[in-house]
Parts: C-alpha cells; structure tokens; sequence
C-alpha cells in the first residue's frame, strides 16, 4: 500500500444494538486529544499505533495489544512505526456495556484502568466478535454467546470484576430452553428470548446449558438443523428447499455447517441417497 493512503470501513451491526464497527488501516493519520460517549474496543492487527492519554507519556501499541478505552478517556494516537498501523474498533454504548456487566457481574458498572493490554485470549476473540458481525451467516444466538463471552474476560481480568455464580440447578427451565430449539429450529432464535423463556440471566442460562447438555445454546441448535436437514435430504428434498425449511440462511450456510459438524456436504449425502 503507498505511503500516506489511508484505508477505513465503516459499519453497523444490527446484532449489537447498531454499534459502529471500523476497520483501519493509517499510514500517517494523527488523531488529536478527544474523547468517546461510548467505550472503544479493539485489537492492533498489525503495525503500531502511538498512543497518549495523560498529554505526556508515550504508549507504542504494538500488533497485538488489546485497547479499551473508557467513555470519557480523554487521549490521542498517532503513527508509532513507519508502515503505520492495522486495527479493528467497536464503540459499545455504556447502557450496552452496563447491561452486559449486569448480567454476568450483577453491576452494570466498568471501568478500564489501562487502555492497553496484552491478552492473546481476549485478543483472539475480539477478532472474531468483529470479523462475525461482516460475516454473511451471522447468527444471532451464536454472535450473542460469543459477545457475552468476550465482555466476561474483558472485564473479569482487566476491571477487576468476578462473575456472580448461581449454584442453583434450573434443569426444569432449561428444558423448556432445550424444547424450544427443537420445535423453533427454522426460526431466527435470539438469546434474550431463551433468558425469558427460562426465568435466569444469559449468563447462567449459558453456563448450565452446556453444564447439562454439552454445547451452548447456539450449538446445540446448529445440530438440530442439521439433523433435521438430513431428514429432509433423506426423502428427497432438494438442497435449497431444505436450507430454508430448517433455519440456514441459504444453501452455502447449510453447507458450510455440515463440514464443520459431519465432515461431508448436503450434496454428498444427497448423492449417497441416490446412488445404487
């Protein structure tokens, strides 16, 4: 890429309250002292950002840092190496962070001391919290599971907060969850519908059902689609036919689902079935 051409994206995701998204790549951009309403989260994918947040100290943040920025941090950054540098940012709302934070740490109350760390773990589900949200099968429950997953770390090792731990067994409530993915397969299933559904938090409700059934919510349902979706191909319904009768987003989703789990395509098994 030639010296000084910046490159950004923008977007919103409909799967996080319309939060904005950017991918960047600066060769010479500086930012000037400033401030967000909102946190901004992210990861240096490659090259380094100089960083400053007291108007004195210089933070070189490498590839590989964690940013987290609280509202109303009042900071700068510039380019901190010659090819410039690389990230992904989000900008959750501090009601949206707030609710998050409640759910697993019963407070909806967070504070970053550092806007740098080194969290390879964090890091790496950072980069694909934001890589999902441009992906063209985003699930909902699945890109919910991971988001909630990623603000427990976040804010578990670096706020200083524990999660709130029930004991508690809902096994009865939790089989209402796990009626509902095998009668609303073919639905768009959301995570705050299950949490009414079965009367705990997200959090909770998450940590037990796998406790009980071996996989999360969103994987749990992953293989009744795909289950169902054999069923179907089995008495000869078309591919397409049956992506949409079971709840993929189309073909290349079912697809792309069955390697994952089986190790052989929809059409694979569609041809075993007619073979002689």
């Amino acid at each position: 890429m030639p010296a000084g051409v910046n490159t950004i994206r923008m977007w919103r995701s409909g799967a996080l309250a319309d939060t904005l998204f950017l991918w960047a790549n600066y060769r010479d951009h500086r930012f000037q002292r400033h401030f967000h309403e909102e946190f901004a989260i992210g990861i240096i994918e490659d090259g380094c950002q100089a960083f400053s947040y007291d108007g004195r100290h210089r933070i070189d943040l490498p590839r590989g840092t964690v940013c987290l920025i609280s509202p109303g941090m009042v900071h700068e950054g510039w380019v901190g190496a010659e090819e410039g540098w690389t990230y992904r940012m989000f900008y959750p709302s501090a009601p949206l962070m707030g609710q998050a934070a409640e759910e697993i740490f019963g407070t909806p109350d967070i504070t970053f001391p550092s806007p740098a760390v080194n969290d390879p773990n964090l890091f790496a589900c950072l980069q694909r919290l934001h890589q999902m949200t441009a992906a063209p099968h985003l699930q909902s429950l699945e890109f919910e599971t991971l988001y909630l997953a990623t603000i427990r770390i976040t804010v578990e090792r670096h706020a200083g907060r524990r999660p709130q731990v029930d004991q508690r067994r809902h096994e009865p409530a939790l089989r209402q969850v796990r009626d509902a993915l095998e009668d609303r397969y073919a639905e768009v299933v959301t995570l705050s519908e299950l949490k009414e559904l079965a009367g705990i938090s997200k959090f909770h409700l998450l940590r037990q059902f796998k406790a009980i059934y071996g996989l999360p919510p969103h994987a749990y349902l992953s293989q009744v689609r795909v289950r169902r979706a054999s069923a179907l191909i089995l008495t000869g319904h078309g591919l397409a036919d049956t992506a949409a009768a079971v709840g993929f987003v189309d073909q290349a989703h079912m697809t792309h689902t069955f390697r994952r789990s089986l190790g052989y395509t929809p059409g694979m098994l569609l041809a075993a079935n007619g073979a002689p």
